[in-house]
């Protein structure tokens, strides 16, 4: 797993050996419901397949719940309680097989979800994020995500760990070389980085939309 670290950063994308149906391209967020239930049905289809099934049932049926866990502070008290509760309300989205409901991985496939049902439309260039977000992880990825909402945008429409998600996380090397620098992190995995900054572009979004 390439990591984004603060004194080297590999310059070569992961590609991913196989692409999941759900995950395959831009458009994931229009599948059908069937289709997601039979994702959450098969034990054999991949991590992000699976996450993002989950991810969309449950913006669908629980979208407050799935807002209130968004605006907690990552690794807080209130996360763990929100995340109890969408636990609980989502026991119907949860897939066959081990499945745990907690980490960036899930998080950011909820601010995905509810970017792409909820905030597609909105203009991108015309976003603003924060920088004086309480956590360290949310002010990284503000940092990251500060003019680059485009990119962001772009990166959540591709695939976990295919090549269209490593040449959009390339492009935003910079930012992320630049940012990182700025925390107490020593490194950070692809899938934290997209994770972080879909929820950057989601908070985003939602504040322009609130007005």
């Amino acid at each position: 797993m390439r990591t984004i670290a603060k004194t080297t950063l590999a310059a070569m994308a992961m590609v991913s050996m196989t692409a999941p149906a759900l995950a395959s391209g831009a458009g994931w967020w229009n599948v059908p419901d069937d289709a997601i239930k039979a994702s959450l049905k098969r034990m054999s289809v991949g991590g992000a397949d699976r996450m993002r099934a989950f991810a969309l049932c449950s913006v669908k049926r629980n979208t407050k719940i799935v807002e209130a866990l968004l605006d907690t502070r990552q690794e807080s008290l209130e996360e763990r309680a929100a995340s109890r509760r969408l636990t609980q309300a989502s026991f119907d989205c949860m897939p066959s097989g081990d499945f745990t409901l907690g980490g960036l991985s899930v998080r950011g496939s909820l601010a995905e979800a509810m970017f792409w049902t909820n905030y597609s439309a909105a203009n991108v260039e015309a976003l603003a994020v924060r920088s004086d977000e309480a956590g360290e992880k949310e002010r990284f990825a503000d940092c990251a995500a500060d003019g680059s909402l485009e990119e962001v945008r772009t990166l959540i429409g591709t695939a976990p760990k295919s090549s269209d998600e490593g040449a959009a996380l390339s492009a935003l090397m910079p930012r992320l070389r630049e940012c990182i620098a700025k925390t107490s992190f020593s490194s950070m995995d692809n899938a934290s980085a997209r994770s972080l900054m879909a929820e950057a572009l989601y908070r985003a979004a939602k504040r322009a939309k609130a007005g």
